[in-house]
Order: structure tokens, then sequence, then C-alpha cells
């Protein structure tokens, strides 16, 4: 899979605040403002669009890159055969695309979760300890997971060495099933089975997929991701 991402200055779409993703498996894109409105009315908004490679290639002569690479340019021409069309009554797709200030192509590639994290008094966090698919915003999210939880291990343990050793029993079984999950689509497959559902396009969502069994889903991977960790501590700091 690759990814374009991109940051436009455009007019705010919905309410300015709301973040959407849009698409299926073999190509997605996902926007969100960064910004609130600036004085002439516009904001700043990120996208990403991604879409699936084949190791033989795809249109435009794209291959499967090499290597990690996360500050490769890319190019409109790359996008506008997928997403040339994706016009929605609130958003120009094609138009934010051709808008951009910068567009930067991103592989999307992970890592088999490592054995350990700490040697010595030395230890990996965030992206260096488990490199995991970003869905479900858990690339950054879990770096700050790991944050959190080092920091209260340093803050509970007088000795570093065991403190480091507590946040590893901590977060590294924690991740490692987090890399699993997103290997499956995480909660991007709800977009697979609304498009298997409803492959013609519909007006609720509650007609395609039942309320109850969509809020589950959405617990379950919050839990799973430690989101609702977070938001236990958050409540009880407030």
């Amino acid at each position: 899979m690759m990814m374009w991402r991109g940051t436009t200055v455009a007019r705010p779409f919905l309410d300015g605040r709301t973040m959407v993703q849009a698409g299926h498996r073999r190509a997605k894109f996902v926007v969100y403002p960064i910004a609130p409105p600036a004085a002439d009315g516009t904001q700043l908004i990120n996208w990403v669009a991604d879409r699936r490679l084949r190791e033989d290639g795809f249109g435009g002569g794209l291959r499967a890159p090499d290597r990690a690479d996360w500050s490769r340019p890319g190019a409109v021409d790359d996008l506008l055969p997928t997403f040339g069309a994706w016009h929605f009554d609130w958003l120009d797709v094609p138009g934010v695309i051709r808008a951009a200030t910068q567009i930067l192509e991103w592989p999307m590639v992970d890592r088999d979760p490592l054995p350990r994290w700490r040697h010595g008094r030395v230890t990996l966090l965030g992206d260096a300890a488990h490199p995991m698919y970003p869905i479900g915003s858990n690339g950054a999210t879990q770096a700050i997971l790991d944050a959190r939880a080092l920091a209260d291990a340093l803050h509970a343990q007088p000795d570093p060495v065991a403190a480091l050793e507590h946040y590893e029993a901590a977060r590294r079984p924690a991740t490692a099933r987090i890399v699993a999950l997103n290997r499956q689509e995480g909660l991007d497959a709800i977009l697979d089975m609304v498009e298997e559902r409803a492959p013609e396009g519909f007006a609720r969502i509650e007609d395609v997929m039942d309320p109850a069994v969509l809020a589950r889903w959405v617990q379950e991977y919050k839990a799973a991701a430690g989101h609702r960790q977070v938001e236990a501590k958050s409540a009880s700091s407030a």
C-alpha cells in the first residue's frame, strides 16, 4: 500500500471540524482540518490518499518501494487516475489534491514485533519500538501512550532499569497486538463491509450496518488500542 499525504488551504467542508474516511481496501481518502478557519474563510486541511500496490506495478508505472522512505515527493498525476472522479457534494477531492502545497509519497509498512526493547539503560519508544500500519491514528497515538507509560514507570520506580522493565512489560505486548490487529485493517474493515453491502451507495448508515454492532466494533478496537485507558486517566486527572 502506498500513501500520499498533502496539506491544502481550502474552504472548510461540512462543519469545519470533521474527519472523513472514504473508500475501501483498494483506495481510500482521509481528510481533516488541522487549523481553525482563517480571516478569509479558508482552512488548512490535511489529507491522505492511499492505494494498494501490486509488486509488478500499476497504472503510471508505479512500483512497490524498495525501502521505507518518508521524504519522497509525490505527484498529482499519480493520484488522479484513482481519485480524479471522487466528487462529493461537500468536498471536491481532486480539487483538494491539485491545490496541495506539497505532496509526499509514503509506503505503508510495518515490522514484526521485537523480542525486546530495553538494552541496559536504553529503551525504545514509538515507531522505533513498534512501527505499525497507521490505522486508527495509531502511529502517533501509541507513541503518546508509550511516553505516558514510561513517565509513570520512572515516577513509580526509584531504579531506572527497573522502571524500563516495567514500561516494556506494560507496552510491548499491547503494541504487538495492535500491529497484528492493524494487519487485518482494524477499523478500516468497516469501510470494506459497507462497500460489500451497499456498492451503489446509501442514504443512512443505519440501513447498512446495525448501529449496536458498529458501536461495539469501535469500542473493542478502542480497548485493544488502549484508548479507554487514556480516557480513564484523563477523567481521573480532570
